[in-house]
């Protein structure tokens, strides 16, 4: 069947067209006047499956269906026109184009197909902003700096920062943090705004939550703030009472998780060897007085005692992993005066260095109940014993109703004499020569028999036995017998007689053994020994 002429060009054209379109495109110089398609001016010679595009490319394009000129004559190409006043080419009056033949605009498929070449691309901002973190570095623990630590935003940049607690709290607006105390098992994150590389807006990104805020324990004071009363050793935290009184104390420490407390060694020799102790039985629960216990549940230390003393001991308090410990100072101090408590032992070799360690010393409670300390035995009971034409030095002082003395702390103060006198008129009576300044009497027995001594001060006396042990041709001439009336002191004005020392040497001795520490050591130890049987 015969084709159209015209139809023949028209496929001709879009044909051309096509193969220009993928040429130019190729080398990026696609312009309109190009798509343009055109049909062959030569009209006469017919179309052949061997015909190339490439010469039609060369053909000048006419705007309407005029004769052909001859395939061997040349035209002159006139001037392509602008884009927008190229007219499509139109059919012949003559020509019918089939309906099975493409007549869509030139321009159209390339389009779809390929993008503008002049479009810049966008960045990958969705993957870049997965590559930036912002992490917390430091301990979730009251007093600790937290930094905030940020990777993937560009570095030249600068960057803003929220940190903010688990109700978005805002707590604080520059690049670190020091964690306060009321953050308290709150969790804190940080979120950073920055750029990130080759974008132009800022991005935001939050770290994790940290670890619920800890804190380590601290105790308290009396006013509910952390104090440092304590701290060590040699700093202990002092705390009193009276005997007899009901004392109470709580150990307070602040910290998360809540703290939990102990009792504990005060000296570092017994916290270190604390496994020993506790086989041979002592526990730090030994360091208190009689009377006062530690609850470790609430922290509290309460109780009555009538030990007068000052006792050592330790509260630690643990939150975590994290302990701290308050080394304290119980000053127990006697209570009202009740009576007289004596002390008494032979004055011979008394105050001679090399015999102060071998002898037996008797405390006298105002109820009369006797302590009898020695070299070799400590014991509660016994009497006060010297050989015939000896000479016992006697003290005494005030002592509560427990029998525990009452001490003047005042240098200064006047040194009790007390009155000392015997149901046996030939024993000898008198303030001891060197040291009755500092309320120290001497009694000597002539005979032996059981002689009733009597100690007072004031309204107040204590009585007590002793025992005089006769001894072969002993004969005692007293250079001044006293009877039964009360001692009156010497006064030397402060100087004591030369006996070899002086009295910063002696006298701490003597009065250290004779008023307090031998007989308050020893009547503790004996009943803790008692109390473990």
């Amino acid at each position: 069947m015969h084709r159209s002429t015209s139809a023949v060009r028209r496929a001709c054209a879009v044909g051309t067209t096509v193969a220009l379109v993928g040429l130019t495109t190729g080398l990026g110089i696609m312009s309109a006047t190009a798509a343009s398609a055109v049909e062959p001016t030569d009209s006469t010679q017919p179309v052949t499956s061997n015909e190339t595009t490439a010469p039609v490319a060369t053909e000048t394009p006419t705007p309407t269906d005029e004769p052909s000129v001859p395939a061997d004559e040349t035209t002159e190409t006139p001037a392509p026109a602008p884009a927008e006043e190229t007219p499509l080419p139109t059919p012949s009056d003559d020509a019918t184009t089939p309906a099975d033949e493409p007549t869509a605009p030139a321009t159209t498929a390339p389009a779809a197909e390929t993008p503008a070449p002049t479009a810049t691309p966008t960045p990958d901002v969705t993957a870049k902003a997965a590559d930036a973190t912002v992490t917390i570095d430091g301990a979730a623990k009251v007093g600790t700096l937290l930094s905030a630590v940020v990777t993937g935003f560009d570095e030249d940049s600068s960057y803003k920062y929220v940190w903010a607690d688990q109700d978005r709290n805002v707590l604080s607006k520059t690049a670190t943090y020091r964690i306060d105390p009321t953050d308290v098992r709150k969790t804190i994150t940080v979120t950073v705004t920055g750029t990130l590389p080759g974008a132009t807006e800022t991005t935001s990104v939050t770290s994790e939550a940290t670890a619920p805020v800890a804190q380590d324990p601290a105790f308290l004071g009396t006013d509910g703030k952390p104090t440092k009363a304590g701290a060590d050793a040699d700093h202990p935290l002092a705390l009193s009472t009276a005997a007899g009184d009901a004392f109470s104390y709580t150990f307070r420490a602040q910290g998360s998780p809540e703290p939990t407390y102990k009792l504990d060694w005060f000296e570092s020799y017994d916290a270190e060897n604390a496994a020993e102790n506790e086989e041979e039985g002592y526990f730090p629960s030994d360091q208190l007085p009689d009377g006062l216990t530690f609850d470790a549940s609430t922290g509290e230390l309460s109780g009555v005692t009538t030990w007068v003393s000052e006792w050592d001991f330790a509260v630690t308090a643990t939150s975590g992993t994290a302990s701290v410990t308050q080394y304290v100072a119980l000053n127990v101090e006697a209570g009202a005066p009740a009576g007289i408590l004596v002390y008494t032992t032979d004055r011979a070799g008394l105050f001679d260095d090399d015999d102060s360690d071998d002898r037996t010393t008797w405390i006298i409670a105002p109820d009369g109940s006797v302590i009898t300390l020695s070299p070799e035995e400590f014991i509660e009971g016994g009497r006060p014993t010297i050989k015939q034409g000896g000479t016992l030095v006697v003290a005494g002082g005030l002592a509560d109703r427990y029998g525990n003395p009452i001490v003047d702390v005042d240098e200064d103060a006047p040194v009790l004499l007390p009155t000392v006198t015997s149901d046996i008129a030939s024993d000898v009576i008198a303030p001891d020569p060197d040291f009755g300044d500092f309320g120290l009497v001497n009694v000597t027995f002539p005979h032996a028999s059981t002689h009733n001594l009597t100690v007072a001060a004031g309204a107040f006396s204590t009585s007590f036995p002793v025992e005089v042990q006769p001894t072969a041709a002993t004969v005692v001439t007293p250079t001044t017998p006293v009877a039964a009336a009360p001692v009156t002191p010497t006064n030397r004005g402060g100087q004591l007689a030369y006996t070899g020392s002086d009295a910063t040497g002696a006298l701490p001795w003597a009065l250290g053994l004779l008023v307090a520490g031998a007989g308050l050591i020893g009547a503790r130890t004996l009943r803790r020994r008692r109390a473990q049987r």
